[in-house]
């Protein structure tokens, strides 16, 4: 059994956050050191704190309560407590007690320095994917991104709305790109907490030079796809899902950009 210690670090991975490692038996005698421990990084303002417990043995109901209080109080100051490392043990019994609906239990100190970035600098996370140009990687590539949108917080119909966004986009980019030799289609998304943007590109599509020219002046507004013409009305439907869209020819190749918002 390990004897009981707290060690205060600042986080490699980002200066906001302050790390506490615990280890041992958190009993309810040790409460009082916990409570001091957490006062002295709110008395330094700092008030995104990590608490990582891979070596600790035992958690007591006292000590739970002192770490609720202490996600409160900070949260109470625009900041947050993040559960790191528990072992599946300690997890089962917080659960028991009900901690998950305080808290969310995290893997590692990268995980918390991610979900710490993702809510608070809002610079979005990156995803590239790159299939082969046929028509059966599609659904694939609608699970995984309207998957990663429900994950990071969006709606059903958010995510179902991605589904049908990446579907339209990633179909017309397959039967209109380069078959001599075939050519892959890139997916990027960048996802934020309140829009996504996709970027769809495809390399010597046929919508190329004044193809490119003439979906501009559709989705603009210049020339409207007739809606009973089967030509054009995935890409209308697109454009009534998203806050923007648009197309540009890039040496030999088709990109193709949408922003969608989250809905509140």
């Amino acid at each position: 059994m390990r004897d009981f210690g707290v060690i205060k670090e600042k986080c490699s991975l980002s200066e906001a956050l302050q790390v506490f490692h615990f280890k041992g038996n958190l009993n309810a005698d040790r409460v009082h050191e916990i409570e001091e421990s957490f006062a002295g990084a709110l008395a330094d303002n700092q008030n995104f704190i990590v608490a990582e417990m891979s070596e600790v043995d035992f958690i007591s109901s006292p000590v739970l309560g002192e770490l609720m209080g202490c996600k409160r109080r900070l949260t109470e100051r625009g900041g947050n407590l993040y559960l790191v490392g528990l072992n599946t043990e300690n997890r089962n019994k917080l659960r028991l007690m009900g901690a998950e609906k305080i808290f969310e239990f995290l893997p590692t100190i990268r995980s918390a320095v991610l979900k710490y970035r993702w809510e608070n600098e809002d610079k979005g996370d990156e995803i590239t994917v790159t299939i082969p140009p046929a028509l059966n990687f599609v659904p694939e590539m609608r699970s995984l991104f309207s998957g990663v949108a429900l994950q990071k917080g969006y709606s059903k119909r958010d995510a179902f709305r991605i589904e049908t966004i990446i579907d339209e986009l990633c179909n017309n980019a397959v039967e209109h790109g380069a078959r001599t030799p075939p050519q892959p289609v890139q997916v990027v998304c960048r996802i934020f907490r309140f829009h996504l943007e996709f970027s769809i590109i495809n390399r010597n599509a046929a919508t190329g030079g004044d193809g490119v020219a003439e979906i501009q002046k559709r989705i603009s507004g210049g020339a409207p796809f007739d809606l009973n013409e089967r030509r054009g009305r995935g890409i209308e439907l697109v454009k009534m899902l998203c806050a923007e869209f648009s197309v540009s020819s890039e040496n030999d190749k088709t990109i193709v950009k949408v922003i969608k918002k989250k809905e509140v």
